[in-house]
């Protein structure tokens, strides 16, 4: 029997993406599936898509950065299914422009997403998450390795969500629960994947032309693959495993390539 047969997973931000793709890898293992978006028209589509391929799933609509959403999220997932086995923490937004010129509510909704967005799910989720001794993941980002130029935000709310990480690991240590960061490195994006510009508008997420981007589907392996060794801190692609390597014993040489790439784009 699959290690995922009958177990109940919540991933925010399942809509369209990373999530999205998980949704089904660990859908096609058994799991029944909560998915979780703020816009419920992409929802309600990927909550479709899912029942015609034949997957056990609900889909409960709300915002992370709300507490009274997650709330709602993890009352109705146990309501339905009884128990929840595993929290992705998936959702998140990005932005775009320096700090001088970023419009002042950008800071505070990225980060509200980003970081409190997976602070609310954890916190109404852990004592469920005791009785299974389930599995907690946060989708990070090799931008929370080093601030980046033009995402300080971004960066900001990612190396958070380490931080966060840590400090639940040795908090739960012993109660069998699992706690994980993914690191993860340059993704396709979905056609409808959007963020803020510096006024804090909604914008189409910039294509990504000048790197190589993984696809979804290969980053949701990765993190069942997490999941199933419980650990806890994973850098994606060998392009992340060099970067932490030069960022723990070659800083400066980071620091020069980034402001070499950064004059060379402005």
């Amino acid at each position: 029997m699959s290690k995922y047969q009958n177990k109940v997973a919540i991933i925010t931000g399942s809509s369209l993406g990373i999530g999205k793709a998980l949704a089904f890898e660990m859908a096609k293992r058994g799991a029944r599936i909560v998915l979780n978006a703020r816009n419920p028209k992409r929802l309600e589509n990927a909550l479709k898509s899912m029942q015609e391929a034949g997957f056990e799933a609900i889909a409960v609509a709300g915002d992370v950065s709300k507490m009274e959403d997650c709330q709602k999220l993890i009352d109705k997932s146990v309501e339905v299914f009884g128990k929840i086995d595993f929290l992705v923490n998936n959702a998140g937004i990005s932005m775009e422009g320096t700090v001088e010129e970023l419009d002042a509510e950008v800071f505070k909704k990225v980060m509200n997403v980003n970081y409190l967005g997976c602070v609310y799910p954890t916190k109404a989720a852990l004592p469920h998450l005791r009785k299974t001794k389930g599995s907690l993941i946060f989708a990070g980002s090799l931008a929370g390795m080093r601030g980046l130029p033009k995402y300080s935000v971004y960066s900001s709310s990612k190396m958070a969500l380490t931080a966060l990480a840590q400090s639940l690991k040795i908090e739960l240590d012993g109660s069998g629960v699992h706690v994980g960061i993914a690191y993860i490195g340059f993704t396709q994006n979905d056609p409808e994947k959007t963020i803020f510009d510096k006024d804090g508008k909604i914008i189409a997420q910039p294509k990504r032309d000048f790197i190589k981007t993984e696809p979804p589907e290969n980053v949701a392996l990765r993190i069942i693959d997490m999941i199933e060794n419980r650990t806890f801190k994973q850098y994606f692609t060998p392009l992340g495993k060099l970067n932490a390597f030069m960022n723990r014993f070659f800083p400066f040489i980071v620091e020069s390539v980034l402001k070499r790439n950064y004059k060379s784009r402005t």
